[in-house]
């Protein structure tokens, strides 16, 4: 199940990070001199524009992509000079995305898509269905186990990725707009959602958005204009005490 352990020092640690394209002879920059930290637990937003750097910020952090120039340290290793096979390695035992269009498999059941993550992490199968079963209420989509990804809902596939994303046991979640395919109302309930887990097991939350109606499920907002970043707000959140 998962872990609740809360780890003292920072989580990532982000020291002038540049990503450059070189298009003919004029660099284009999409990230320049990014620095900052995240601590254990917290629930970062990352926002701006589109074309701002957010994405490709996410990518860095997850090892798809490698920095031009910068840093790039999770719990305490600098994933900026792993080789292909690290960074294969440290995507599997560190973290889960959360992607913008679902990537569900559409032949598989919704247990049966959390179940796949948790077949290829090895877990033990004599295991594997009650505890998909378990990630599934976690996200209050117990009843629909066995529905196929056309059977459900927007919010619901989107609540099936997050359940998936969370039986590999990660310690960071990256979340890409996970509410662009969702009308105000089901997205809000999404990142609402995002939020209790995260608090309730201690998950270290990177999530992009541009959308600034759900800036109050936050505990840090960053802002990035043209691959810079313009603001850092620590938020003191109300929802804390609800």
């Amino acid at each position: 199940m998962l872990n609740t352990h809360l780890a003292i020092q920072p989580v990532i640690l982000i020291s002038n990070l540049e990503k450059t394209y070189n298009l003919k002879t004029n660099p284009v920059y999409a990230l320049r001199n990014v620095s900052f930290t995240i601590p254990a637990g917290q629930l970062l937003f990352v926002m701006g524009s589109s074309g701002s750097g957010k994405t490709t910020l996410l990518n860095l952090i997850g090892g798809i992509d490698s920095p031009t120039k910068g840093e790039i340290d999770v719990c305490g290793e600098n994933i900026s000079e792993y080789s292909d096979k690290k960074l294969t390695k440290y995507r599997k035992a560190r973290l889960s995305f959360v992607f913008q269009f679902y990537s569900l498999i559409p032949t598989l059941t919704a247990v049966e898509n959390v179940e796949l993550t948790m077949e290829l992490m090895r877990v033990d199968r004599r295991k594997i269905r009650k505890e998909a079963i378990s990630y599934l209420k976690m996200v209050n989509l117990e009843d629909r186990a066995n529905n196929f990804p056309s059977q459900l809902s927007g919010g619901e596939r989107q609540r099936v990725a997050i359940a998936r994303a969370l039986a590999k046991n990660p310690e960071i979640l990256l979340i890409d707009e996970p509410t662009g395919q969702l009308d105000q109302e089901t997205g809000e309930s999404v990142v609402s959602l995002i939020r209790d887990i995260a608090k309730r097991y201690q998950k270290t939350v990177i999530l992009v958005t541009h959308d600034p109606e759900l800036k109050k499920y936050a505990d840090r907002i960053i802002e990035l204009r043209s691959g810079t970043i313009i603001s850092d707000i620590l938020i003191e959140n109300s929802l804390d005490g609800a």
